[in-house]
């Protein structure tokens, strides 16, 4: 904010008596704006970092639901039964696929989408409210209807592949391990899509139209220009698209506890649906908190590694 110059008459000696005097009254607003920000502490502490830390605690004693003598201290006994139990080991690498997997997929579409919303086409407005309601639709509700989708008897997927003659016959989708990892990724990309679309379609509008005029001028093409002038503009948008999508999904829940419940087998069990079964199924609390409390840790990890491995503003 530029300084103002003293009015007429006034020597130095009296502006910085003004100034002095303007200081006090500034230092009294500070106090009472300051207290805005309580409302916001109280709720992340009560909501977000007073339940982290319970379950930290939780994850340190031998809670099991039933069992004589459990709620003693355990030290760290829960991290080690988990970090050697092979059925973590295999959620956590179904974890890794399915975020990597879904991650890909929905920026790749998502990408796609919001290019071809930018073009102006025909019909880009029905397009882009349909994204922004299929961003709209809870994930209870999505997955409920990608349930329907894959119905192995009145499907309409099956209907439409039987329809066009690209399969013969109705298809379990979610009954054999490799079809059912793969129809709960596309289900839950098409959730992640609209998202994405909206953040890069916001990218997207605010490059100037001139760099992309100037680049033809030098004889551009789409994919020069695509590279030397949108991407680098929509790049940080991108970013952040893709770091909010690697922590959704790997905390991803709803889709694999409606379509199938972790199964078949062990094929699509995740971290996150480990940790409810170990806690609500078998009643382990304890060992289910630890898991919990690593795939915190591999999230914050994940983040923490793909955010410092981004090129940083002004780097050379």
């Amino acid at each position: 904010m530029r300084s103002q110059a003293p009015p007429a008459g006034l020597n130095a000696s009296g502006a910085r008596a003004v100034v002095a005097s303007r200081r006090p009254r500034r230092a009294r607003l500070d106090g009472p704006l300051r207290l805005l920000n309580v409302p916001s502490v109280v709720l992340i502490t009560a909501f977000t970092l007073a339940p982290i830390a319970y379950v930290a605690y939780l994850s340190t004693l031998d809670l099991r639901i039933g069992a004589p003598g459990s709620g003693g201290f355990a030290g760290w006994a829960n991290y080690r039964f988990v970090l050697s139990d092979g059925a973590v080991a295999a959620a956590f690498r179904n974890t890794l696929y399915f975020t990597v997997l879904s991650v890909a997929a929905a920026t790749a579409a998502g990408l796609g989408v919001a290019l071809l919303l930018d073009s102006d086409a025909p019909g880009t407005s029905l397009l882009m409210a349909g994204a922004v309601l299929a961003w709209g639709i809870p994930e209870i509700v999505n997955a409920s209807m990608w349930q329907w989708i894959y119905n192995p008897t009145f499907g309409s997927l099956n209907g439409l592949l039987v329809s066009l003659h690209l399969a013969d016959r109705y298809r379990a989708w979610l009954s054999t391990p490799a079809s059912a990892m793969h129809a709960v990724v596309f289900a839950y990309t098409w959730k992640l899509v609209p998202f994405v679309v909206v953040i890069l379609y916001a990218a997207l509008r605010s490059v100037p139209l001139d760099y992309y005029e100037s680049a033809a001028l030098d004889g551009a093409g789409p994919w020069a220009r695509f590279r030397y002038v949108t991407m680098p503009f929509i790049a940080p948008a991108l970013a952040v698209a893709v770091l909010f999508c690697i922590v959704w999904s790997m905390r991803a829940f709803d889709i694999i506890y409606v379509l199938t419940s972790g199964g078949p087998g062990q094929a699509t069990t995740v971290l996150s649906y480990f940790t409810f079964a170990k806690a609500f199924q078998f009643g382990d609390l304890g060992a289910a908190a630890a898991v919990a409390c690593l795939l915190t840790l591999v999230t914050l990890a994940l983040t923490f590694g793909y955010w410092r491995a981004l090129p940083q503003e002004g780097a050379s």
